[in-house]
């Protein structure tokens, strides 16, 4: 499996929940959708040739889930991991819009321990933050 360091390198649902991973995964269900959905907020946000047209949730929403992505940092390649785990605690774990960082960080321990044969590593104490904030800014499209 090949690293995750850009954006446009998170895989799509089947990839990183294959069926034979989980019989909860047998069939595409929220999981599988709310990972599709963060990840096209997240091509979105960096302008990649990846992002399709999405139509699955208020067009407002999304645009600010966009823009609230952007402003997190300048370059968000340079955190494609933690962003690569704030999609994985929206899609699997489905919190609250408004979770706070003390909320989020056992879900980002189960995150590491899903995506770490993708190169994601352990988040920098200052990455909390960024996380809870694309968690945050995406959790609102995410399918229920």
């Amino acid at each position: 499996m090949p690293a995750i360091t850009r954006i446009d390198q998170i895989p799509p649902s089947h990839t990183i929940f294959p069926a034979s991973s989980h019989p909860d995964l047998q069939h595409p269900g929220a999981v599988h959708h709310g990972w599709n959905t963060g990840r096209q907020l997240l091509l979105h946000a960096v302008g990649s040739p990846l992002a399709t047209p999405m139509t699955c949730r208020p067009h407002q929403l999304r645009q600010q889930a966009i823009m609230q992505l952007r402003a997190l940092t300048e370059h968000l390649d340079d955190v494609a991991g933690p962003l690569t785990l704030a999609l994985h605690v929206c899609a699997v774990q489905q919190p609250l819009a408004d979770a706070d960082t003390t909320t989020l960080i056992p879900w980002v321990g189960e995150a590491l321990a899903d995506l770490g044969d993708w190169g994601v590593r352990a988040p920098l104490p200052d990455h909390l933050d960024l996380i809870t904030r694309a968690v945050q800014a995406m959790q609102p499209c995410m399918p229920h």
